[in-house]
């Protein structure tokens, strides 16, 4: 295996533990009911991320099997919108968002969005087909974690959107 993918993937390990720590940081320090299980929920995210790039590094070294196919089927959406359901059951009184709140979701934006780029930096440098695959499921999720980080900062910013535009889908 290259060098550069070795260093991508101990890259990869870094920035996603960085990113494990400030959602987790973040999500303690939220007033929003909803940042907090949003941050607490990719915080997750990014721990199995974590597991995956550990797991496939050992099988690059040949030392562990590592079925491309199975873990980077992009289950994420599915999660996302179970989150989404266990939203709903939360409490429904809306609390006023503070601006710490929604700096947070700009941030954590930013961090998902720099991992897209890098992710899809190597997939697209790589000549290997296995690289390729890996890195790509892991810029498609930075997509959807910003998806969610998009859609959950609206509801932050002006909780009647989601009644207008998304029918109401975290308190209904």
């Amino acid at each position: 295996m290259d060098l550069a993918y070795c260093d991508a993937l101990r890259f990869a390990i870094d920035y996603e533990k960085k990113g494990e720590e400030y959602y987790r940081k973040s999500g303690v320090n939220a007033s929003d009911p909803l940042a907090k299980k949003t941050l607490f929920f990719l915080a997750d995210e990014e721990v199995d991320h974590i597991r995956k790039i550990e797991q496939f590094n050992d099988h690059l070294l040949g030392t562990a099997e590592f079925d491309l196919d199975r873990e980077c089927a992009l289950s994420l959406p599915e999660k996302v919108q179970t989150f989404i359901e266990d939203a709903k059951k939360g409490d429904k009184a809306k609390q006023e968002s503070q601006l710490t709140d929604i700096e947070v979701y700009d941030e954590a934006m930013t961090h998902e969005k720099q991992g897209f780029e890098m992710y899809a930096s190597v997939r697209e440098s790589s000549s290997d087909l296995r690289l390729k695959q890996f890195f790509g499921f892991l810029a498609d999720e930075e997509i959807v974690h910003h998806k969610l980080l998009a859609a959950s900062k609206k509801y932050l910013d002006d909780p009647s959107y989601y009644f207008e535009e998304d029918g109401g889908w975290i308190f209904s």
